[in-house]
């Protein structure tokens, strides 16, 4: 129905073209001038729109591989015959068979939070180290902890 549908419209705006430009060319030439010169503007918006849509594809794949070498890992085997490059990944059961044991094992993934501070000069007396806090409106003596 599509092709259908798009033969008719162009031999509609053939025979238009035809028509407006029969004193010049001549009915049938102009139309067959139109009907050739539609396929030809279609064939290349095609190809912009093919070649568009390969261009997205390729950038998306490079940044999807960017990814998944953000989480390889290089693996050594319990039985330390053999060493492999995998993809490993929180929340998923990351299981692997050795080629040279053949047995399988899995790999955990133990996220622990740690709290990163900022390191004392323990030779700073307290005295020094209160210059440094800024007091506001809010506080009020006899409240320290």
């Amino acid at each position: 129905m599509t092709i259908f549908r798009s033969i008719l419209i162009t031999g509609i705006v053939s025979a238009l073209f035809g028509f407006a430009l029969r004193n010049v060319f001549g009915f049938w030439e102009a139309a067959a001038l139109a009907f050739v010169l539609q396929f030809i503007a279609a064939f290349v918006v095609s190809s912009l729109k093919i070649n568009k849509i390969t261009n997205l594809t390729n950038e998306f794949e490079a940044e999807l591989q960017q990814l998944l070498d953000l989480s390889e890992a290089t693996i050594v085997c319990p039985c330390n015959n053999n060493t492999f490059t995998e993809n490993i990944f929180i929340n998923i059961d990351n299981s692997y068979t050795c080629e040279k044991c053949n047995n399988t094992y899995r790999v955990d993934v133990n996220l622990i939070p740690t709290l990163i501070t900022d390191i004392v000069d323990v030779n700073k007396t307290l005295a020094d180290l209160a210059k440094d806090v800024e007091m506001t409106s809010e506080y009020t003596e006899g409240t320290e902890l």
